[in-house]
């Protein structure tokens, strides 16, 4: 039912081949905090409506990013840790507030655990690339993803849909909707239970299984008033995730090898001037060459984890009130209140360290997030039309990490709150019949705080602060050519910005006063400054061969300033001041600086074709020609023994031309969509989809990579306008990959040596679902 260059429409079997507005319905989207059709909107955006999202199976951002070109889901243990990525642009950290592409509910902040975000009881999905921070404000530096949610009907409609595959999964959902009180109050009710049990040989030597995942969703929604005049509505969603701990390996100790730029030409060396340097892996990671086996020790004796996984519960109420006056004009007022607290526990060793002390994380996230808007608009026909809102944003998050869970040992404490304060216009003017202009642009005040909180074992009897503010204007300004009536041809330039922030661990005093006694000057690096973005983009989407072909195609360049990435600062404490638990050795902290440049070209394009009435094939690609500056420097070098090149304001070596980590520069999907009359009543399908991802830098210095990876996923089934039983697999051909992977240290070689730590992708299923829609 859109018009989306990827999702076509629903054929009307009885309109005329050719006739567009026959055949195909025009797909509003509100990308600009307007509603638009989606081939109007000068932006690289994707919107996939419920029923394209139920076709392709889609259940989780990872399902989706794989349909859609240059945007990726990276995560490295949990859903927690998810950290979606668009164009190369993504977050280095965890840390909800860092984030630089940010995910909606209806256009409110959804600044927590984006991987637990669920798609039951959505209208639709859009995913929008490049720099949104004009509209949609701050932690929109790369995308943004705003999930749009089913509104009730005036007729009482519901919806089953039942589903069970092997490794025990299974998937219950409900939706029911209708009238409540004649025409004024309308109401709908989703539910949702996700279980994913996890394959047989994703078992610890103790018998725990891995990588197992628990979902639970439920939503209800209000509607008042009537849509011409006045219309309001509340929404309730309240979500539980109870996962396992995930199956993480570290790579073979047969590739780590001297670090080419290492002088002394071996690793793990213990004495300066080379302090703990580690092997590298150079080349692909070799998954195949380590023993499926988990020696996860949750009993370690010194460390143990009592209850391994992660555990987030999230409740959520938001709202809208629209009012429309005489002439067209209207005012809208959003908000929400946001609040989720979780729990992880989990074992990064994957073996047994008993008697050398264990790598065990756990961790007590919490946040809360306020929002409230105003926007008023004009007449939507009038030649000029324009909007002007202001916003208000609040966000509280709070994270201890402990390295050892049962005694309480403190390895870092984070606790960031934000206030963000913006007033935003769109301005669009149309020029000639053919030429729109529009000018977008948002004046925004961030406040960022820091606190560490009171802690006498670590000498802050009270606790400590420290804020700053960043002030920026968002523009984003595009012109639109309408080259046919059905093709439109695009360009724009904008702006993207992630204000300045903290590294709240630095101001714990014990830390302080080792680093003083080494004149380190720890105190420096508390801080790091704004990052921001430019986007030059030109594109075309539209409709051709009688509306049959739905394509969009897009051009950009991309100059980041101050990107901001993970780095590990070292300094000796001096005998006698030492940190509980630390020998009289080398001290490391990781921590978050500002390291850097980077940009360049990439394309995007996807297409769907409808080749006959039973035949409909689409597709994306994606290519990105990114990488860093010459001013670009990273420590992480430095702990493989390569010398340092730079000393101020840290240690680093240049890593100019250097390639985004986890980031695929080439993408492409394809899919097969084929139907075909069984009986009078009932229609036959077959769907096969094809992911490919390139290979993927595991960090910065470009030397380990996970290869590039191949999905399949099959779906065979039939279905009329309300029942619909369907056989699937995904991941048809057992594509084996990892999945995710990240530095970590490795306990099995003497030192703080460092390796790569991957995690498993899932092995095929097969299952079935039913549908039924009342």
């Amino acid at each position: 039912e859109v018009d989306d260059p990827v999702n076509v429409a629903e054929t009307d079997t009885n309109s005329i081949p050719g006739d567009d507005e026959a055949r195909y319905k025009t797909v509003i989207v509100t990308a600009r905090k307007r509603d638009e059709a989606l081939s109007d909107v000068p932006v690289s955006i994707t919107a996939v409506n419920n029923d394209a999202l139920e076709a392709a199976g889609i259940a989780s951002l990872s399902d989706l990013f794989a349909t859609m070109p240059g945007v990726e889901n990276n995560a490295d243990g949990s859903r927690i840790a998810n950290k979606p990525n668009i164009r190369g642009v993504g977050a280095q950290q965890n840390l909800s507030i860092r984030q630089k592409v940010s995910s909606f509910i209806d256009g409110v902040p959804m600044a927590g655990a984006q991987g637990i975000g669920a798609f039951a009881g959505l209208e639709r999905v859009e995913v929008l690339r490049g720099p949104q921070s004009a509209a949609f404000g701050r932690s929109t530096f790369g995308g943004a993803i705003n999930y749009v949610t089913k509104d009730p009907g005036d007729e009482f409609e519901g919806r089953l849909r039942l589903s069970a595959a092997t490794q025990e999964s299974y998937d219950v959902s409900a939706m029911l909707s209708g009238p409540l009180v004649g025409e004024y109050l309308r109401g709908l009710v989703v539910a949702e239970r996700r279980e994913y049990g996890g394959p047989d040989e994703w078992v610890t030597s103790g018998g725990e299984q891995l990588g197992s995942e628990k979902s639970e969703l439920l939503s209800a929604k209000l509607e008042f008033g009537s849509s011409d005049i006045f219309r309001g509505e509340i929404m309730y969603i309240h979500q539980d995730i109870d996962d396992g701990d995930m199956p993480i390996q570290f790579a073979s100790l047969d590739q780590l090898v001297p670090h080419p730029d290492n002088p002394v030409g071996r690793c793990v060396v213990s004495n300066p001037p080379f302090r703990g340097a580690s092997c590298v892996i150079l080349g692909e990671v070799d998954s195949d060459a380590v023993p499926l086996t988990f020696e996860n020790d949750y009993d370690d004796p010194q460390n143990p984890l009592p209850n391994p996984g992660t555990r987030i519960s999230r409740d959520r109420v938001q709202g809208s009130i629209t009012s429309e006056f005489a002439g067209g004009y209207a005012i809208e007022v959003i908000g929400g209140y946001s609040d989720e607290s979780g729990e992880t526990q989990l074992d990064r060793d994957t073996f047994d360290l008993s008697g050398m002390g264990t790598r065990h994380v756990g961790s007590t996230p919490e946040a809360t997030e306020k929002y409230a808007e105003v926007r008023l608009t004009s007449p939507a026909n009038d030649r000029f039309a324009w909007l002007i809102g202001a916003s208000v944003y609040d966000y509280d998050y709070s994270n201890t990490v402990y390295s050892n869970v049962t005694e309480g040992t403190i390895m870092g404490l984070f606790s960031e709150g934000a206030k963000n304060v913006g007033v935003f216009f769109n301005l669009g003017y149309e020029l000639t019949d053919r030429i729109d202009l529009s000018f977008e642009g948002r004046f925004q005040r961030d406040e960022i705080s820091s606190l560490y909180p009171a802690n006498p074992q670590r000498n802050a009897p009270t606790a400590l602060t420290d804020e700053q503010t960043t002030e920026s204007f968002q523009p984003r300004l595009s012109v639109t050519y309408e080259i046919t009536p059905n093709i439109n041809i695009y360009g724009q330039i904008a702006r993207g910005n992630n204000p300045a922030g903290f590294n709240t661990v630095l101001l714990d005093p014990i830390l302080n006063q080792t680093a003083d006694a080494e004149s380190f000057n720890l105190e420096s690096f508390v801080a790091f400054d704004e990052e921001t973005v430019w986007n030059y983009e030109i594109g075309t989407k539209g409709r051709a061969l009688g509306g049959d072909l739905g394509f969009a195609v897009a051009l950009y360049y991309l100059d980041l300033e101050g990107f901001v990435q993970p780095v590990t600062l070292n300094w000796t404490p001096a005998d006698g001041i030492l940190l509980p638990g630390v020998a009289d050795s080398d001290y490391f902290q990781r921590t978050f600086l500002n390291a850097g440049d980077f940009g360049g070209f990439g394309i995007e394009a996807e297409a769907s074709w409808r080749v006959t009435d039973h035949l409909i094939l689409s597709g994306s690609a994606a290519a990105s020609e990114v990488d860093f500056d010459e001013d670009a420097c990273s420590p992480i070098p430095i702990d493989y023994g390569v010398p340092a090149e730079q000393t101020d304001p840290f240690e680093c070596v240049s890593i100019a031309g250097a390639r985004q980590p986890m980031v695929s520069p080439y993408t492409t999907s394809l899919a097969a969509d084929y139907s075909f009359p069984v009986t009078v009543d009932f229609q036959g399908y077959l769907r096969v989809d094809h992911s490919w991802r390139s290979k993927r830098y595991v960090e910065v210095t470009n030397t380990d990579y996970i290869a590039d990876y191949h999905t399949v996923n099959l779906r065979v089934g039939i279905r009329n306008d309300s029942f619909k039983v369907e056989a699937f697999a995904t991941n048809l051909f057992d594509d084996d990959t990892p999945s995710g992977a990240v530095r970590y240290f490795d306990g099995r070689l003497p030192g703080m040596s460092f390796n790569t730590t991957f995690q498993r992708r899932r092995p095929s299923q097969i299952g079935i679902s039913l549908s039924y829609d009342f």
